[in-house]
């Protein structure tokens, strides 16, 4: 009973708790209803006040984000897989949103266990795109493209701003780098319906 969450009442485990939100994309569209288009996601610069996402704004990114994706060729999906190359910041949850939105899988990519790391989870889970917020990252998913570890990378979409090198390097290997604001745009103009 110690390890029972307080609201299970029986002794059959849970699957969820409201009959509206069965999937991670669900909690979301719940959110947004029951708060009413209220704050979403919170961010901040040092000693600076919190600065604020409605959930419309996080919506709307997140579908035009998730159909930039589709239409380079992603599939809406659970045999999708979509990496994530970056630390704690809203752009992560939009891209998580994205995965969700359209029944891709978000695989978080970590480099805590060593370079080795993401050599092992890009190919493991046959990652073709990542989205990574630096682009010092970017340049780490490119040192295993070159050296032919990681075969399947084509694709990644970078948060902050980079230089031209990366782009030219990129293409050198066969990896297309843009930014996530112009795969937003790209869904913005061509929208598709959540899956």
């Amino acid at each position: 009973g110690a390890r029972r969450s307080v609201i299970g009442d029986s002794p059959q485990l849970l699957t969820h708790y409201y009959d509206d939100a069965r999937t991670m994309y669900e909690v979301f569209r719940r959110g947004f209803s029951i708060s009413e288009n209220g704050p979403c996601l919170g961010f901040r610069k040092p000693k600076q006040p919190y600065q604020w996402l409605s959930y419309k704004e996080v919506a709307e990114r997140a579908e035009a984000l998730g159909s930039g994706l589709l239409q380079q060729g992603c599939k809406p999906s659970t045999k999708q897989f979509i990496g994530v190359f970056a630390q704690n910041r809203p752009e992560w949850i939009i891209s998580e949103l994205a995965c969700y939105t359209y029944s891709m899988v978000v695989v978080p990519l970590y480099d805590t266990l060593g370079p080795g790391a993401i050599r092992y989870i890009v190919n493991t889970a046959d990652i073709s795109t990542v989205i990574c917020d630096k682009p010092e990252k970017a340049r780490i998913l490119l040192d295993h493209v070159e050296r032919k570890e990681t075969p399947g990378l084509s694709s990644i979409i970078l948060m902050d701003p980079f230089e031209k090198e990366l782009t030219e390097r990129g293409r050198c290997c066969g990896v297309r780098i843009q930014t996530m604001q112009e795969v937003e745009d790209c869904g913005r103009e061509s929208r598709h319906v959540p899956v």
